[in-house]
């Protein structure tokens, strides 16, 4: 039985994209679903791109992520912060705190990352003056971000975190995939209209085959690899309905946009965000058993 590492992450990546490009050229020849499988095309094209950028900054190693994850969460900070409170005065003071945060996250011991914490809390209620928007806000995404940038220094818990992205990759391609086909029962009316429980069944099943495919292939434990999967295929949901909670509060359709067809980089990251932090918490309660 082997570790999971970070050759082993990247030959997954290519592996799967390229069987998600050869499916949606197998639904290209047919004549009435060629338009879906165009949108597909463009759709899994800016996910490559993303995931081409987070597994290159995996293999850059520490030095590369403390620079580039603490810039995300600034950024994902301020964009939630801009759509709850729509003013640059307070959004950009407080994604820089939040980012300062999550660089503390990453080369601190708890004891000062709770004294800084308690400064950005400080610090938001000083700005903003509602405490539970302030709260909200703190509970998802800007903590979890930073949990989730302490774990990606953590040597052993690198490569499952990119792993991580690719099964939420995988769950929300299929579940968009498997919505836009068969989708007819709407799963969170009011959070997400566009999620439907054939989407999101269609999702769990894919992620969790191959997964499994996978983890027979590298000679990875199969139990621990299905348990995996379906925390993260929770959690990606948990994390997009957070995310939607606070677009529907502020009545806007995405995030500040930065990438094409994908919104704010919290709408593109929002599902890692939640299944990354809760694997870094299991790894740390572990750890202290």
């Amino acid at each position: 039985m082997t570790a999971l590492t970070l050759p082993h992450v990247t030959a997954a990546i290519v592996a799967i994209y390229a069987f998600g490009f050869g499916i949606i050229a197998v639904l290209a020849m047919i004549p009435a679903r060629r338009k879906d499988a165009m949108e597909f095309a463009k759709t899994l094209g800016t996910a490559v791109a993303l995931i081409a950028m987070l597994t290159a900054l995996f293999w850059l190693g520490e030095t590369a992520l403390l620079i580039a994850l603490p810039a995300i969460v600034a950024r994902i900070s301020y964009e939630v912060v801009f759509v709850r409170f729509p003013s640059k005065q307070t959004a950009l003071p407080l994604g820089l705190s939040a980012g300062a945060l999550a660089f503390a996250a990453m080369v601190f011991e708890w004891g000062g990352l709770a004294v800084l914490g308690l400064f950005f809390i400080a610090l938001a209620r000083l700005i903003i003056g509602r405490r539970k928007a302030v709260a909200s806000s703190l509970v998802f995404p800007i903590l979890p971000a930073c949990l989730l940038a302490s774990g990606t220094v953590d040597p052993a818990l690198a490569a499952l975190l990119l792993a991580t992205y690719l099964m939420v990759e995988i769950f929300d391609s299929f579940a968009l995939f498997f919505g836009a086909m068969w989708g007819r029962t709407k799963a969170f009316p009011t959070l997400s209209p566009n999620k439907t429980v054939e989407g999101l069944l269609g999702g769990g099943f894919a992620l969790l085959t191959l997964s499994l495919i996978t983890a027979a292939f590298l000679d990875l434990p199969l139990l621990p690899t299905a348990l995996t999967a379906l925390f993260v295929g929770i959690l990606a949901v948990v994390g997009d309905l957070a995310a939607s909670r606070h677009k529907r509060i502020a009545g806007v359709k995405d995030y500040p946009q930065v990438l094409p067809r994908q919104g704010g980089l919290l709408d593109s990251l929002d599902s890692w965000i939640a299944a990354g932090a809760g694997i870094t918490a299991l790894h740390t309660v572990a750890q202290w058993w």
